[in-house]
């Protein structure tokens, strides 16, 4: 208690002794002084108006062990028994550096490529922060409260991180990671195997792309024709008609982009072999013909050997293969194996001609033809020139005389065997007589073959 009743002085006469601003981590003693004798020298701390119950209080004096910033604020005194009568408050200010780091993000959704975000660093310091620096990762982008990213790209994705710095130190924010969605791109086709594809082997191409979300959906081509779905691609015991151009088309929840063309090219023995003969009609015996091999093959056919049926040597080599002035000793069946760096296939051709006496037997039955029918024409000349001089002789003569001249040639005043006597004479021959090919029941059968014959 005090000397004596308090009057309305005595609150004039508590005041508190303090320094006026503190650093953190600094140690402060607060005084509450009078000038008034007490009989209970009794001291109550007050911050904010609150009692302190917490910090350490001897005699007249509160102690502040290592200062926070949270000791900042308005401290008053009382004397026990006279708590309503409080001394005037005193700021204590407490110096910090920067806490309580946050990043905020503009867009609170999903950041799509080509789209603004803006980042902004909030803290807590005194003084207060004035120093921001931006890092993603480790690299420093940018300064200031804020960092914008105008038309944000893919490789803009990743942790940011704000510095901020005041005079008593810096401290930096937790990470904030920035993700940002976009369709696929860098599309590309790898194949197994990488080496030459032979027919029959198994091969599989595989699609990878970059995307965000990852690619989900692929759809496969050849050439523009829908071939299959999935990241692979398999094509087993693949065959020759599989060679050709595919491409991949990758999709996501943002669009969806094809790869580039990748080529496969099937590798496979010669195939649908054949032999073609130049000329291509009649052979007759002494002229030249050439055989031409033509094939189907991957990589396509270089080496061509030709060999005759029944030899047991090869006759000839290259694509075309010719016989110079044919003999029956070129006549049968030839064959021509082509051959690639994958396997081999033959094929064949007959060859036959025919004899330069065949041809003169049509020859000469062509020309006794020729000859017959002018003597036929000749006799029916007569015969007419006969009938008129005879006409005109019938008025001036004996109606029943004859002129033995004319009498062999009119067929009328001869027999049958005389008439048919005449004609053999003109064509008269010995049994061999070549003509007899003219009769279909006594040809050569090799009149009625062609020929060439080609087989396959």
């Amino acid at each position: 208690m005090l000397d004596g009743n308090l009057d309305e002085d005595v609150e004039a006469e508590l005041q508190v002794e303090a320094p006026e601003e503190v650093t953190e981590g600094e140690t402060a003693d607060l005084t509450c002084k009078t000038t008034c004798s007490l009989t209970d020298p009794t001291f109550i701390w007050y911050k904010d108006g609150r009692p302190l119950t917490t910090k350490t209080i001897k005699n007249n004096q509160l102690h502040l062990q290592r200062v926070s910033s949270e000791d900042a604020g308005r401290y008053s005194c009382a004397g026990r028994g006279s708590q309503h009568l409080h001394s005037t408050a005193h700021s204590l200010r407490v110096r910090y550096p920067p806490k309580r780091v946050s990043v905020s993000i503009s867009s609170s959704g999903e950041i799509v490529e080509g789209s603004s975000v803006t980042l902004t660093c909030s803290s807590d310091g005194n003084p207060p922060v004035k120093i921001y620096t931006w890092f993603k990762g480790s690299t420093s982008v940018g300064e200031g409260k804020t960092y914008s990213i105008p038309n944000i790209r893919p490789e803009d994705s990743g942790e940011y991180t704000c510095w901020s710095r005041n005079d008593h130190g810096e401290r930096n924010s937790t990470a904030v990671l920035i993700d940002v969605a976009y369709p696929p791109k860098n599309i590309t086709v790898s194949i197994n195997p990488s080496g030459e594809i032979v027919k029959r082997s198994s091969v599989t191409l595989t699609c990878s792309s970059d995307g965000n979300p990852p690619v989900n959906i692929y759809t496969w081509f050849k050439g523009s024709t829908l071939v299959g779905e999935g990241k692979t691609y398999n094509i087993p015991n693949i065959r020759s008609e599989d060679s050709g151009e595919y491409i991949c088309w990758s999709r996501n929840d943002h669009g969806e982009r094809n790869s580039t063309f990748i080529q496969i090219n099937v590798l496979y023995p010669p195939k649908s072999v054949s032999v073609s003969i130049s000329p291509s009609g009649e052979i007759v015996e002494g002229s030249s013909v050439t055989l031409t091999c033509s094939s189907d093959g991957n990589p396509p056919v270089k080496i061509y050997t030709w060999f005759k049926e029944g030899g047991t040597s090869s006759v000839g080599s290259g694509q075309n293969y010719s016989i110079i002035s044919i003999t029956a000793d070129h006549t049968g069946l030839h064959y021509c194996e082509a051959q690639n760096d994958h396997g081999a296939l033959n094929g064949t051709v007959m060859v036959s001609f025919k004899s330069r006496s065949s041809s003169a037997v049509w020859f000469a039955v062509g020309g006794g033809s020729f000859l017959l029918i002018t003597v036929l024409i000749c006799i029916c000349r007569i015969n007419r020139k006969k009938r008129r001089s005879d006409k005109h002789d019938d008025e001036n003569t004996d109606p029943n005389a004859q002129d033995d001249t004319y009498t062999a040639l009119q067929p009328t005043a001869r027999s049958s065997d005389d008439v048919y006597h005449t004609l053999a004479a003109v064509q008269s021959s010995s049994p061999d007589d070549p003509y007899t090919a003219q009769d279909p029941q006594t040809r050569s059968p090799e009149y009625d073959t062609p020929a060439v014959r080609s087989t396959h």
